[in-house]
């Protein structure tokens, strides 16, 4: 436990040096009508500048940014350069975006043998909510925790439980409030690798730990997948985009109708799963199908915010995210650039007087946060 608090320190004392300006609730999050849209940007990656002048021109309700554990703190001693993430904060408060970290890659010296460390987990993001209050309103607790590369063990719904109500009640006692995005569920080849667990069966394990009187939001994490939005999963194939309907229905299987979705990833289909796919790398027709997909995500009353694309392209060396990103070259933009920012333009009105993202049509509220 002494390498942790001596992490904790050494990033507490570091992080006390930024104050950013506030920014109200973002659209889609827990307690909200509206929907909200939001993108990765990669700190790491190429064109930050590009993307941080894109950020603030498409009006992103979110903005998501990778924290890869391992590679930011690769022993507790390290203090960490906060420049990169400085920089984007700063940007995304200016504009009125709020930012959702996901903690991915756990370090080896934060590993238990059940997998990452509450604890630790618990000091970093406190340091992080304390040096961003107000713009960091939600954190992705380990993407792809189903799986054995994510969680970096096997997965244990169980186990995964307690890690997210152990931080939950950690930051809940420092008087943080946080949305806590659970589980980045992937769904998974039929042909499992060693150790994965089809996120169908994670979820229900989260229930039987009592999810349903904890749980924020569930995260699905989109990495691969197959066919056109409107292809349906079937017992063999689960990685298609309609297969947030078999997680609703497990939701509503275990009374918890008012549980909110965010698609934290949404990869354009490549050709790794089916051949037929390839037709997917045509960039126009990637545009076409994010539309499709991203129309068909925000009719779901259940769904608070997809994050449709990266907005700079990430370092493919050191990244698990697709290689389709909203800017392409330094002068270049994607096709999808044009549609995303005109669906954007059409849920923010050019009206002082309105919120932030549109109402879905509904009275429906999704949760509120748990307590």
């Amino acid at each position: 436990m002494k390498r942790f608090h001596t992490a904790a320190l050494i990033i507490g004392i570091l992080l006390s040096l930024f104050s950013p300006q506030k920014v109200q609730a973002a659209a889609g999050a827990p307690g909200s009508p509206d929907f909200g849209y939001g993108a990765w940007l990669h700190l790491n990656g190429n064109y930050l500048q590009n993307g941080l002048d894109s950020m603030a021109e498409l009006k992103l309700d979110w903005i998501a940014i990778e924290v890869d554990w391992a590679r930011w703190l690769p022993n507790p001693g390290i203090t960490p350069d906060l420049s990169a993430m400085d920089q984007a904060m700063r940007s995304a408060a200016e504009h009125g975006s709020a930012v959702m970290i996901s903690l991915t890659n756990p370090p080896d010296w934060a590993l238990t043998d059940q997998g990452p460390s509450a604890d630790a987990a618990a000091q970093l993001i406190s340091s992080l909510a304390s040096r961003y209050s107000g713009v960091l309103q939600a954190v992705e607790l380990i993407p792809g925790a189903n799986k054995t590369t994510g969680w970096k063990a096997a997965p244990v719904p169980a186990v995964y439980a307690r890690f997210y109500t152990n931080i939950k009640n950690i930051l809940k006692a420092q008087g943080i409030h946080l949305f806590l995005v659970a589980g980045g569920l992937s769904p998974v080849d039929a042909v499992k690798a060693n150790g994965d667990m089809p996120d169908v069966e994670f979820l229900r394990g989260l229930y039987d730990a009592g999810a349903a009187g904890w749980l924020d939001v569930i995260g699905l994490h989109f990495s691969q997948l197959t066919g056109s939005p409107l292809n349906a999963p079937t017992s063999n194939e689960s990685r298609v985009l309609r297969h947030y309907e078999q997680i609703r229905q497990i939701m509503l299987e275990n009374n918890h109708q008012s549980g909110v979705i965010w698609i934290t990833q949404l990869s354009v289909p490549d050709g790794t799963i089916e051949i037929g796919d390839r037709v997917y790398l045509d960039p126009q027709r990637q545009a076409e199908w994010l539309q499709q997909a991203t129309n068909q995500i925000r009719s779901q009353l259940y769904v608070g915010v997809v994050f449709v694309q990266n907005i700079n392209p990430p370092n493919q060396s050191i990244s698990n995210f697709g290689r389709t990103s909203l800017i392409i070259q330094a002068d270049t933009v994607h096709p999808f650039y044009t549609v995303l920012k005109a669906i954007i333009q059409q849920a923010h009105p050019e009206n002082p007087q309105t919120d932030a993202g549109r109402p879905k049509g509904s009275s429906l509220l999704k949760c509120k946060p748990k307590t």
